[in-house]
């Protein structure tokens, strides 16, 4: 990295002066009163142009905030819905289970039994 900075300096440091764009060490020559105007109506065009994009940039900001702001709230209530969904989830059940309900067929579940009591236990699995 040392060295990048050294070698960068150095080109900097001994580099020609160059001089960049179309501008002139003299002022250029008057060539009329038309020139004159395109120039005029181009600055006017280029202003208006800036005043557009200015206009689209707040534009733009306004919507990727808005965004943003969205997803950080659906971010939030997804996982607190989640964390609601897991906290009320027992033995793949989304209603918590009471501590004996009957079965269809008249047997009675328990928490924690795989079946009803006349099923072996390795079948369960």
């Amino acid at each position: 990295m040392k060295h990048l900075i050294l070698i960068t300096s150095l080109l900097m440091l001994f580099a020609p002066n160059t001089h960049a764009g179309w501008f002139f060490d003299d002022p250029p020559p008057d060539l009329g009163p038309e020139y004159r105007a395109k120039i005029v109506s181009l600055e006017d065009r280029l202003s208006e142009q800036h005043a557009v994009t200015t206009r689209w940039e707040i534009a733009t900001g306004t919507l990727a905030v808005g965004c943003v702001l969205l997803f950080v709230i659906g971010t939030a209530l997804g996982a607190k819905t989640r964390q609601h969904y897991d906290g009320t989830t027992r033995l793949g059940r989304t209603v918590p289970p009471t501590a004996a309900t009957a079965a269809p067929n008249g047997a009675r579940h328990h928490m924690g039994e795989a079946g009803p009591p006349d099923r072996h236990s390795t079948l369960a699995a």
